[in-house]
């Protein structure tokens, strides 16, 4: 027999049996859609954790931190002679520096908090613009690119409320004014320790009087039901100017202002959130100009640490370090290098690999949720080919007898069972991306709620397309297994006893 003949005959007996084989497709397409489904969560989880591992920087790149707010010792603060001693490292690529500083920031009547980084021009130029250009060197305004979300940290001073509407801040339009509060370092103040205290200290001026003497609570000297007292209190706090004149503001009298510019916003709507969209960025040479033109040379800026005597540096200590390794798997040897020279340093690399261990046995568990429903549905087949079998006797005695190998027999019952697989798959495929959706557009955002602002779960359900064609192959070589032992069974009919057969 010819294999068109084959596929034709099988075709032939299901479409005789449609009802028995509507329901056997059935069980493959509630096995076929469980197992991707549960896959497809599990692969969005990875996927979303993967974004944001890409978020945080690549698989190349390591971290290492300035331990200047750790009470470390000198030598491990991040200048410049710390970038070129990494950069002699074998496998590095390239050290870019980092540099965070935190001001008050105004605009017309609102106020927010901004860090501002300071990071390198390739850096810079990898942060894609949804408005404006990148910052360029002034003479007198520091400018920056901020993120998409920076403009909702924002609030109204006059009432203390975070803006809700966004689109009434125009940070590129309107005049942006940063504060900088100058401190100058007082090294007479450090000679003494706080945790040191004297005598002195703890010396009570209510107790300089001898003569005052103190009665079990009889006189009024707590007597807080005194008229004269209470206005008294009142005044010295003055609580009534207070509440007239109280404004919701970062800014004081005494801090020097500067002006800003806005010369871009980065790309993403109300959704979108990446690394850059809660700060602003400019060039790490602009930002050191701007401490030298408004910071007097013996000045803390905060965030830069001090020496021992509490002066500060003369050179500016980085923040952070990204060292770029030439290939991931060089990243562990280079990481323990800067680790062993006592830096506090992390990759990516290193708890992305256990995040990819920990979803392998989320979606094998997933996986296996979905398999008991494909179990199911193999013996299913398993049932509807052995019936087949059973009334079609005579018709296997008959096919015997005119020539038919036991191997054309066979295929024909393997053939039929591959066929509902296959079918089942297909449909079940269909329906798992109908799922799919539905978990994505409505589920998710009710389940995940909060954690949507994180970007996290945008997908929950992600069905690549190695997936689909995985379950489609899956689904037909369960039916051929399924159908294998009736189609077995089939071969070894005796002709005679399979015509006498009523």
């Amino acid at each position: 027999m010819k294999i068109s003949d084959i596929l034709g005959m099988s075709l032939s007996n299901l479409w005789r049996r449609k009802m028995r084989t509507v329901l056997t497709v059935l069980g493959v397409v509630i096995g076929t859609a469980s197992i991707v489904v549960m896959l497809s969560l599990g692969i969005g989880l990875r996927d979303s954790m993967m974004e944001q591992a890409s978020m945080a920087g690549g698989l190349t790149q390591i971290f290492v931190d300035s331990d200047s707010d750790y009470g470390s010792s000198d030598e491990k603060l991040l200048g410049d002679d710390t970038i070129e001693k990494f950069k002699d490292l074998e496998h590095v690529e390239s050290v870019e520096p980092q540099l965070f500083y935190y001001m008050p920031v105004q605009a017309g009547k609102y106020e927010g908090y901004l860090e501002v980084t300071g990071v390198s021009k390739r850096y810079l130029k990898d942060i894609k613009l949804g408005t404006g250009t990148l910052p360029e060197a002034s003479q007198s305004t520091l400018e920056l690119v901020v993120g998409n979300h920076v403009s909702e940290e924002f609030y109204d001073t006059q009432s203390g409320d975070y803006m809700e509407d966004t689109t009434d801040i125009d940070l590129m339009t309107l005049p942006l004014v940063g504060g900088i509060e100058i401190e100058n370092p007082t090294p007479e103040d450090n000679q003494q320790s706080d945790l040191n205290p004297t005598d002195s200290d703890y010396h009570d001026s209510a107790f300089d009087d001898e003569s005052k003497e103190f009665d079990d609570g009889e006189d009024d000297f707590w007597d807080f039901s005194n008229e004269q007292n209470e206005s008294e209190s009142t005044d010295d706090l003055g609580l009534d100017a207070f509440n007239e004149d109280f404004s919701y503001s970062y800014f004081t009298s005494d801090m020097k202002r500067v002006q800003l510019k806005v010369t871009g916003v980065t790309e993403g709507d109300e959704n979108t959130y990446t690394e850059f969209s809660y700060s602003g960025f400019t060039d790490i040479e602009y930002l050191k100009d701007f401490f030298k033109k408004n910071y007097p040379a013996n000045a803390l800026i905060p965030g830069q640490p001090t020496d021992r005597s509490g002066k500060p540096y003369r050179d500016i200590k980085y923040s952070q370090l990204i060292v770029d390794v030439d290939e991931s798997d060089n990243v562990e040897e280079v990481l323990q290098t800067i680790q062993e020279m006592g830096y506090r340093a992390e990759a990516n690399k290193e708890w992305l690999e256990e995040i990819e261990k920990e979803t392998l046995i989320i979606e094998a568990v997933l996986g296996g949720i979905g398999a008991v429903a494909m179990l199911v549905a193999a013996i299913s087949i398993a049932n509807t080919m052995t019936m087949s079998t059973y009334e079609r006797t005579k018709e296997i005695g008959v096919m015997k007898v005119l020539g038919c190998t036991l191997g054309n027999i066979r295929s024909m019952f393997l053939a039929e069972a591959a066929f509902i697989g296959m079918l089942g798959g297909v449909i079940g495929i269909g329906l798992s991306f109908g799922l799919s959706v539905l978990a994505n557009q409505v589920i998710a955002p009710t389940i995940i709620g909060e954690y949507a602002d994180l970007g996290l779960g945008a997908h929950i359900s992600v069905i690549p397309f190695w997936l689909v064609m995985a379950a489609i192959l899956f689904s037909t070589l369960v039916g051929m297994i399924a159908g294998f032992f009736p189609a077995q069974r089939a071969t070894k009919l005796s002709p005679l006893a399979a015509i006498r057969n009523e």
